[in-house]
C-alpha cells in the first residue's frame, strides 16, 4: 500500500492524532465533514457514487481493486462516522454500508479496514467542498512538524473560499428581492408565504446557528438555487 493510500480504520486514529482531540470527537467531525461532502456531491450528481478512485473496497490488507463492483457513497461513510460517535469508537463492530453490483444488486455491510482511500483525490474533493484544509490526509510521521501550506495552496484556498463568499453575497441579494416581491404579492414561487413566514422568524438576538438556520429556512422557502449555504464559512465570519 503507499503513502497515497490509507484505509477507512485509521481514518478517525488519524484526524485524532493530527488535531490532537479524542477519538470520539475525531468521529464527530469527520461525520459533520462527510456529511458535507454528501450533500455537495448529491447536489452535483444526484445518485451518483463516490469515484472509485476516490474510495474502494479492497482486501484486509490489499489495497488492490477487486473484480467484484462495490459502490461506496458519501452517505454511508457520514452513517459509519455517526455510529462510531457513541460506540467509543469500536471499530471492529460497525460496517460501511456499500452497494454490490453484480447480476443482482444488493447492498453488503464491508468491515472499515476493506475500504480504501486515495488521501491526494479525497484532498481535493474537500477542498472543493469545505472551506478547511484537509490536513489531516496528508502524509506525516507522528512527532512531525505540523504541516504549514505554502503560498501556492494558500492562494488556492483563498481562492475557492471567495468563490464560497461571492456565492453567499449573491444568494442574500436573491433572497432580499424574492422576500420584496412576496411582501408586494408579486412572487412567482410555489408558496409566497411559506418565503414571509420563514423571514418572520430570523431574529439577530438568537444565537447565530439559530438565526442561520432560519436563513437556511428562508433561502429553501425563496427557492433560491445560487444560496451557498456553506456552515463553516458562516460560522467562521459571524461566529457561533
Amino acid at each position: 500500500m503507499s503513502d497515497d493510500v490509507m484505509r477507512l480504520s485509521d481514518l478517525v486514529p488519524e484526524y485524532a492524532r493530527h488535531y490532537k482531540v479524542s477519538l470520539p470527537d475525531a468521529a464527530y467531525a469527520l461525520h459533520e465533514l462527510f456529511t458535507e461532502l454528501n450533500s455537495d456531491h448529491h447536489s452535483k450528481q444526484p445518485n451518483k457514487a463516490i469515484p472509485n478512485n476516490v474510495v474502494w473496497v479492497g482486501k484486509v490488507g490489499n489495497s488492490t481493486r477487486p473484480t467484484k463492483a462495490y459502490k461506496i457513497y458519501f452517505s454511508g461513510l457520514a452513517k459509519y462516522f455517526n455510529e462510531l460517535i457513541g460506540s467509543s469508537c469500536n471499530f471492529e463492530s460497525k460496517f460501511v454500508r456499500c452497494l454490490y453490483i453484480g447480476e443482482y444488486s444488493d447492498t453488503k455491510d464491508i468491515p472499515p479496514s476493506m475500504v480504501y482511500l486515495s488521501r491526494p483525490l479525497l484532498s481535493d474533493l474537500i477542498l472543493s467542498t469545505s472551506s478547511e484544509l484537509p490536513e489531516f490526509l496528508l502524509n506525516e510521521e507522528p512527532e512531525a512538524v505540523l504541516y504549514k501550506p505554502g503560498e501556492e495552496e494558500i492562494k488556492a484556498f483563498q481562492g475557492k473560499e471567495l468563490v464560497s463568499i461571492r456565492g453567499l453575497a449573491r444568494g442574500l441579494i436573491e433572497i432580499i428581492v424574492e422576500l420584496d416581491r412576496a411582501h408586494r404579492g408579486l412572487s412567482k414561487k410555489a408558496d409566497p408565504a411559506s418565503i414571509l413566514y420563514a423571514a418572520s422568524q430570523l431574529d439577530l438576538n438568537n444565537r447565530p446557528s439559530k438565526w442561520r438556520a432560519a436563513l437556511a429556512e428562508l433561502a429553501t422557502a425563496a427557492e433560491v438555487d445560487d444560496f451557498r449555504g456553506n456552515r463553516r464559512t458562516l460560522e467562521k465570519y459571524v461566529g457561533d
